[in-house]
C-alpha cells in the first residue's frame, strides 16, 4: 500500500473520528433545546393571584383583602425596590446573576464538594433563577429537584430579563405563613412599604426566604436575628453599609408578632373587589385622616345611643368642589354580628325622612311659585283618602316658605309637591343620581317628598353636594383615576340653589341640635335633617363650599327606637364632624347671584304689599323668573265698604252711596284658611256678609266641600245607619265673609247651617250627587259612592 493511500484512509479515519465528536455534542444539546421549548413553563404560577389593595388619594393604605387563594401577597414595580435590598440580595444569593444563564456551574461543583466533605446537604448552589423555578414547583429538596430547577431556570431565562425574574422573585419569595413577597412581608412585619425599609430589615428579608419557618420573626426571633446579623456582616463587608449603619442595624429589635392590617374601608374594599375582581390596585380619593377621624367620631357617639337601643351609625364626607369622597364609613364595626355590621350603611338604601324637601322648595323657588317669606298653608288636606300629617301631629296654618322649610312641615311639603305635579320632584332625584327610583312617578305620588322612598345615604350626599355648587349636578368619585365622561347637569338654577342654602343655615329650628345651642364656635352650615316614618331611621345632611357630609343612624334590621329623630341623633354627629374637620370657618361663603333681590311683602300674605298692608318684612327672592311672585299683590287686606249703624256692607242707592259709609280693612282668607283659622278658635275678624248686588271690586272665593272627599268610596255598616256617629259627615270650606252654606243631596236640600258646623247623613249604600252652596250662590260638587261593608270581605277595593 502506497504512503499516500495510508495517508489518505488516516485522513478519512479521522474525519470521521471529528464527525462523531460533533454529533455526539450536538445532539444531546439539540435535544435540550427541543426539551426547553417543547415542555411547558407554568407562567400562569408566576402571576398568582394578588391581594386586593386600596390606598388613599396620598398613596397611603387603606385597607387589604387576601388573595382568592388566601396569601397575603403583593406585586411591585422593581424601579420601587431600593437599590440596597437588590445589591444585598445578589450578594447573599448570587453574585454572578447577571453573567450566568440561569444556572452557575461553579456554585453547583462548589456546593457539591461541600455536602460531600459535610455528609449532608448544607449548600445547594441555587442561582436566583433557580430559586424562583423553586418557588413555582415546591418539591423536596433532592438531587432529582435540582436537575428540575436548573431546567426550569433555563426557560426562565431563555423568556425574560435579568430584571423581570427579579421582579417576580421579589414578589414570589416566601416569608413564612401565608406571606409572599417583599412588599407583602414588609406591611406584615412593619407596617409599612418595602421602600421604606431599614438596612437591618433588609438584611432580615434577605435572610428569611432560605428557611421561612426557621426564622420567621413572629415566631422565632432569636433565629431571625441571628440569620439577619450574619446577612448585615456581608454587607458591612461589601461596603454596601456604614459602620454607624451596621451598628445600628444590629441593634434593631426584629419584628416580634405580625402587625395587624388595618382595614379603614371595608365595605367600601368589598364593594369594589365584587365588581372588578380582576383588578388588584385601587387608587382612591379618601384621606386616610379624615377616614380615621370619622369612624372614631361615629363610634365614641354611637356609644351615648344603647340606651335607646340604637347600634349603628354610617356616614360619608365628600369633597364639596370636585366631589370626591374623603371618607366612607359603611358601619361601626364590619366584623359584628349582632350589630350586622357587614350591611354597607352608605350604600344600603333607607327611608330619607324629611331630607329630600329641599329640592322641592328649591323648584318652587325656581318657578316663581313661592318666595322666600311666601305665606303656605299648613292645615288638613286629604287627596282621594291620603291625608299627611306633621311631626309634631298639630297644624301652624299660615306659615311662610322659609319656616315652612326649617320646620319641616310635612302638609306643607305635600301641598306644594301637589301644586308643582308629582313628576316634578321626581324628575330632579331621578336626574340628580338617586338611582333606587326604579318606578314610575305616580308609583310613589305624593309622598315621595316625605321620604316614600328609599335612597342610599352617598347618592343623597352627592345630591346635597349638587345644591352647594349652585344647582350643577355631577357623579362623586371614589377613585382617582375614574375618568367619567357623564355630562355635567343643572338640576337647579343658582338663584334657587343659593335661596335654599340659604334657608338652610338657620339656627332657630327645632332641628338645631341643643348640644350646639350655646357653642361660641359653632361653624355655619347649611343643613337638613330626616326621620324615617316609624322612627327606623335618622338623618342629617349638610354643607359648607369645603365639605358636604351626610350621617344615617339607626339598626340594620330595621328595629324602630323613639330616639331615633334626625335632630336628637343625626345632627350632633353633623355638627361634630365639620367642627373636627374644619375647627376654623374659612372666611368664605356661597355668593349671592345678581339676580337675586331684596324687597319688601306683606307679613300676612308674602305677597308684595296693597296699599292697605300695614306690616312689612323684607325678603329675598328672584327678580328674573315668571310666576305667582312677581304677578300678584297681597289680596288679603281688603277694603270694604262698611254701614256702622247694620255692620253691613254698605250699599248703593242708585249713583250715591248710604248715608254713612265707613271704608274698613279686612283680612280676607280663602275658603280653607278662613275655615281652619275659625274652628281652631284663632282670632280672626269676621268680615260683613257679601251683598250680591254690589260685587264690583270684591274677591269672591268659592265654597269648597271638604267632606265627604272626592274620589273616595265609604263602606256603611247597615245596621249603624241610624246612628248619627256612624253616619258620612259633610264639612265646608267658606271664606270668613259667608254666613251659612246649604247642603243638597241628590238635589234635595238636606240642611241650612252655619259653615263651622259639620253634617252628618245616613243614607244607605248608592250613588249620589252631593252639592255645597253658599250665601251667595256659588257652589261646589261631589260625587259620593257608598257600599255595604261586607263587598270588602268578597274582595273589592
Amino acid at each position: 500500500m502506497s504512503a499516500t493511500l495510508q495517508r489518505g484512509i488516516v485522513s478519512v479515519k479521522t474525519m470521521i473520528t471529528r464527525h462523531r465528536l460533533a454529533l455526539f455534542v450536538a445532539i444531546p444539546v439539540l435535544g435540550l433545546l427541543i426539551l426547553l421549548f417543547a415542555v411547558p413553563l407554568p407562567q400562569e404560577k408566576l402571576d398568582p393571584p394578588q391581594a386586593y389593595r386600596f390606598y388613599d388619594h396620598k398613596g397611603r393604605m387603606l385597607a387589604t383583602l387576601i388573595s382568592e387563594d388566601e396569601f397575603y401577597r403583593m406585586h411591585v414595580p422593581l424601579q420601587d425596590i431600593s437599590p440596597l435590598f437588590i445589591e444585598s440580595l445578589l450578594l447573599q444569593e448570587d453574585q454572578y446573576f447577571y453573567r450566568h444563564f440561569g444556572v452557575n456551574p461553579f456554585s453547583i461543583v462548589r456546593a457539591a464538594m461541600t455536602n460531600l466533605s459535610a455528609g449532608e446537604v448544607v449548600s445547594g448552589g441555587s442561582t436566583l433563577t433557580m430559586q424562583l423555578a423553586r418557588m413555582l414547583e415546591r418539591r423536596k429538596r433532592t438531587y432529582w429537584s435540582k436537575i428540575i430547577e436548573a431546567f426550569r431556570a433555563l426557560q426562565l431565562e431563555m423568556r425574560y430579563s435579568k430584571a423581570e425574574i427579579l421582579a417576580y422573585y421579589l414578589a414570589l419569595a416566601p416569608y413564612g405563613g401565608n406571606i409572599e413577597g417583599l412588599e407583602a412581608a414588609s406591611r406584615a412585619y412593619f407596617g409599612k412599604p418595602a421602600t421604606a425599609l431599614s438596612p437591618g430589615e433588609i438584611a432580615l428579608f434577605i435572610a428569611l426566604p432560605k428557611s421561612p419557618n426557621r426564622y420567621r420573626p413572629d415566631r422565632h426571633p432569636e433565629a431571625a436575628r441571628l440569620a439577619r446579623d450574619r446577612v448585615l456582616k456581608k454587607m458591612f463587608a461589601a461596603g454596601l453599609i456604614t459602620q454607624d449603619q451596621f451598628q445600628r442595624a444590629q441593634n434593631e429589635p426584629v419584628a416580634a408578632r405580625r402587625k395587624r392590617v388595618d382595614n379603614l374601608i371595608p365595605h367600601t374594599a368589598w364593594h369594589f373587589r365584587l365588581q372588578q375582581p380582576g383588578r388588584y390596585v385601587w387608587h382612591t380619593t379618601i384621606d386616610e385622616n379624615i377616614q380615621r377621624r370619622v369612624q372614631g367620631l361615629l363610634k365614641s357617639y354611637v356609644k351615648t345611643l344603647e340606651q335607646y337601643h340604637i347600634g349603628n351609625a354610617a356616614a360619608v364626607v365628600m369633597d364639596t368642589a370636585t366631589r370626591e369622597v374623603r371618607a366612607v364609613v359603611g358601619s361601626l364595626d364590619y366584623f359584628s354580628i349582632e350589630a350586622q355590621g357587614a350591611n354597607d350603611g352608605s350604600r344600603s338604601p333607607r327611608s330619607p325622612g324629611s331630607t329630600l324637601k329641599p329640592f322641592l322648595y328649591a323648584l318652587a323657588l325656581q318657578q316663581g311659585v313661592i318666595a322666600e317669606r311666601t305665606i303656605l298653608y299648613d292645615i288638613p288636606i286629604n287627596y282621594a283618602g291620603y291625608s299627611p300629617r306633621n311631626y309634631s301631629k298639630d297644624f301652624v296654618g299660615p306659615v311662610s316658605a322659609r319656616e315652612a322649610l326649617t320646620e319641616s312641615l310635612n302638609v306643607v311639603a305635600v301641598r306644594l309637591s301637589k301644586q308643582l305635579g308629582v313628576k316634578a320632584l321626581y324628575g330632579l332625584l331621578k336626574q340628580g343620581g338617586i338611582t333606587t327610583l326604579d318606578q314610575s312617578a305616580s308609583y310613589y305620588g305624593l309622598p315621595l317628598v316625605l321620604g316614600g322612598v328609599e335612597v342610599r345615604l352617598i347618592d343623597l350626599v352627592n345630591l346635597y353636594a349638587s345644591l352647594a355648587n349652585g344647582g350643577l349636578h355631577n357623579p362623586y368619585r371614589l377613585l382617582s383615576d375614574d375618568r367619567s365622561t357623564v355630562p355635567e347637569t343643572r338640576l337647579l338654577s343658582k338663584e334657587a340653589s343659593w335661596l335654599v342654602t340659604q334657608i338652610l343655615t338657620d339656627v332657630e329650628r327645632p332641628d338645631f341640635p341643643q348640644s350646639w345651642q350655646f357653642s361660641k364656635h359653632r361653624p355655619t352650615i347649611a343643613w337638613k335633617t330626616g326621620t324615617s316614618y316609624g322612627h327606623q331611621d335618622a338623618w342629617s345632611v349638610g354643607y359648607t363650599p369645603e365639605y358636604t357630609i351626610g350621617v344615617w343612624v339607626g339598626n340594620f334590621d330595621g328595629a324602630p327606637s323613639n330616639g331615633l329623630a334626625g335632630s336628637k341623633t343625626a345632627a350632633p354627629i353633623l355638627f361634630d364632624l365639620f367642627q373636627a374637620l374644619q375647627p376654623r370657618q374659612s372666611g368664605q361663603w356661597f355668593a349671592r347671584p345678581e339676580t337675586v333681590k331684596q324687597r319688601k311683602v306683606c307679613t300676612v300674605s308674602g305677597l308684595p304689599p296693597s296699599r292697605h298692608c300695614d306690616h312689612l318684612v323684607t325678603e329675598h327672592y328672584i327678580a328674573n323668573v315668571d310666576g305667582p311672585v312677581l304677578s300678584q299683590i297681597c289680596d288679603v287686606h281688603q277694603s270694604i265698604s262698611v254701614d256702622p249703624r247694620t255692620g253691613t256692607q254698605a250699599s248703593l242707592v242708585g249713583d250715591r252711596p248710604s248715608a254713612v259709609v265707613q271704608q274698613q280693612v279686612f283680612d280676607i282668607w280663602p275658603p280653607m284658611m278662613a275655615t281652619f283659622l275659625l274652628k281652631h278658635g284663632v282670632p280672626v275678624r269676621r268680615a260683613p256678609p257679601y251683598d250680591v248686588t254690589n260685587m264690583a271690586g270684591q274677591k269672591y272665593y268659592l265654597p269648597k266641600i271638604l267632606s265627604p272627599v272626592k274620589n273616595t268610596i265609604h263602606y256603611q255598616r247597615l245596621d249603624k245607619l241610624k246612628h248619627a256617629e256612624h253616619g258620612i259627615k259633610l264639612a265646608a270650606a267658606v271664606t270668613n265673609r259667608v254666613r251659612k252654606v246649604y247642603w243638597f243631596l241628590d238635589d234635595e236640600l238636606v240642611s241650612a247651617t252655619d259653615p263651622m258646623h259639620d253634617v252628618i247623613i245616613n243614607p244607605g249604600p248608592g250613588e249620589y250627587h252631593v252639592t255645597l252652596m253658599d250665601d251667595v250662590g256659588g257652589t261646589d260638587d261631589v260625587k259620593l259612592l257608598i257600599k255595604d261593608y261586607r263587598e270588602l270581605d268578597r274582595g273589592e277595593h
